[in-house]
């Protein structure tokens, strides 16, 4: 059985590309391909799509006894505007569509939607002003700029999938799984040779009931990211958006520290996050290491601490086609805080959990367009007498 859906699978991804033969003439697409509306020499309106359309073989159920199945779903989509309105001011709106056509009993970390969505939900609302490269403003609804994995979008990521380190992390800051809220954020980048600093401090109005209660209290969000590159850096200008690799070109080193602090709402009486991190891209190699905290106080002087792990690493072999073969493999643990119940935290809701993933990508113009098939296993700690789960997902990456 799990034979035949593991051959599904990789008929389903392959056979429409193969089949077409590939003309390695007409697919190479640049960075600076864009659906674009130009209103002037320095204004545009970019047109934004992305999707990530999964194909997941479940093979082992954590807590369940239920046989392999095959299931096909749109994990994350995109569609929004972007650009300028003049050199200084950047603009970005998007909303998502996530977990569309999913299977319940589909095996796929950090979905969620239980099932099949239909929910169509704001993602980013954002106005950012460069008054100086050492002094950007932006204003809206997004994410505060703490911790790697959660500020680093999924679509730049080397792995399939983004490790535990981005999604309990945000509900302990804001209460969403998305991460976002509205707040200001005051950030700047410095270059000089073969080194540099970013820099972000964050302020944000929380306002979802796992962190304020019923609201009866106000109490601010403050964050901020130190980022030290060595090196060549990440980028040549303040960065909106974050990319884990380096596809082969990158020679630098980054070493990050974060931190948030919020004091006494209805459901805490403090609640922090810390973390460092480091990124390695070096010619063909890509490495990714993160370490973060996170403490809440209770009424009850209870206090409790989450610890969070992420290893990454991936090599990239560059084609003569410039397209990319890129093998890759992650870890990731979750050390919950043990209040009562098994392996879980009652106060955060983190639960006690590691996964392990590894395959390749091809990536066929970097991340904007990439193939990709994964083996993923992991254990929750909650399910005692059936705690592992594993699947197979091949997946299918465009962004414009």
């Amino acid at each position: 059985m799990k034979t035949k859906l593991l051959l599904l699978l990789v008929i389903t991804v392959i056979v429409p590309f193969a089949s077409k033969g590939y003309d390695s003439t007409r697919h190479q697409l640049t960075d600076d391909v864009r659906a674009r509306i130009q209103w002037g020499e320095d204004s545009y309106l970019d047109l934004n799509f992305y999707i990530q359309f999964w194909n997941v073989v479940s093979l082992d159920y954590a807590g369940l006894d239920v046989a392999p199945r095959y299931d096909m779903f749109i994990r994350r989509g995109r569609l929004g505007v972007s650009g300028r309105w003049h050199q200084k001011l950047f603009y970005q709106m998007s909303f998502a569509y996530d977990g569309v056509g999913k299977d319940s009993f589909s095996q796929s970390a950090g979905i969620p939607n239980q099932e099949d969505n239909t929910t169509f939900f704001p993602r980013d609302l954002l106005v950012s002003y460069a008054w100086h490269p050492l002094f950007h403003v932006t204003m809206g609804y997004f994410r505060p700029k703490v911790g790697k994995e959660s500020i680093y979008s999924s679509s730049f990521c080397i792995s399939q999938e983004k490790s535990w380190a981005s999604f309990q992390p945000r509900i302990h800051m804001v209460g969403r799984g998305i991460g976002r809220e509205t707040g200001v954020n005051v950030g700047g980048l410095w270059l000089g040779k073969k080194r540099g600093l970013l820099y972000d401090l964050g302020f944000f109005d929380t306002n979802h009931p796992l962190i304020v209660g019923e609201n009866s209290l106000w109490s601010p969000l403050m964050t901020g990211r130190l980022v030290a590159y060595l090196g060549d850096p990440e980028y040549n200008e303040y960065p909106m958006a974050y990319v884990q690799s380096g596809f082969g070109k990158r020679k630098g080193l980054s070493l990050g520290i974060n931190g948030s602090y919020q004091v006494r709402t209805e459901m805490f009486t403090q609640n922090t996050f810390a973390g460092v991190d480091a990124q390695l891209n070096y010619q063909r190699l890509d490495l990714i290491l993160e370490y973060n905290l996170l403490h809440r106080n209770t009424s009850s002087f209870a206090r409790t601490e989450d610890a969070f792990f992420t290893f990454k690493t991936a090599l990239n072999f560059v084609q003569s086609d410039n397209t990319i073969i890129q093998p890759c493999l992650m870890f990731s643990s979750v050390r919950a805080h043990k209040t009562g119940t098994e392996g879980k935290n009652d106060i955060t809701g983190a639960v006690s959990q590691h996964v392990w993933g590894g395959g390749v990508n091809w990536l066929i113009n970097k991340d904007r367009f990439k193939l990709g098939l994964h083996y993923y296993r992991g254990s929750r700690l909650t399910f005692p007498e059936k705690p592992i789960y594993s699947y197979v997902n091949g997946s299918l990456q465009f962004m414009m």
